[in-house]
């Protein structure tokens, strides 16, 4: 949704992040490998798994507020791709806004966003069902 508003390297290095976050509660399901494979097409990165650099690098790759929040809302949404946003998923996030300057407020506030998002798009599928 809003991966058009990062640059190629911003790109790649979600990308990255993004493949560490479907895999950081241990167990990585198809639809979170859908979800992954659709924002890096949406992006046009690799479809290979990256790898390579610290989060701390990785999130150090976002320079302005716009692309912060941007990478962060996207995360968060692919945490919650499986319905349930587990401990490991929820460290690698707050490790990310941490090292990005944001504050647990903010991060707070990126998260009901998302968790009202995906109630909303939740609901919308429901009002197609045939």
């Amino acid at each position: 949704m809003f991966l058009n508003l990062l640059d190629n390297d911003e790109k790649l290095a979600f990308a990255e992040l993004a493949e560490r976050m479907i895999e950081a509660d241990g167990l990585v399901i198809g639809r979170e490998l859908a979800a992954l494979a659709a924002l890096k097409a949406e992006m046009g990165t690799p479809s290979e798994p990256i790898g390579g650099r610290s989060v701390e690098d990785l999130a150090g790759t976002f320079k302005t507020w716009r692309s912060k929040v941007a990478a962060l809302l996207e995360l968060l949404g692919l945490g919650y791709t499986d319905t349930s946003f587990s401990i490991g998923e929820q460290s690698l996030v707050d490790r990310v806004a941490q090292q990005m300057g944001l504050s647990e407020k903010e991060l707070s506030s990126l998260e009901e966003w998302v968790q009202e998002h995906v109630s909303l798009v939740r609901r919308a599928l429901i009002l197609m069902r045939d």
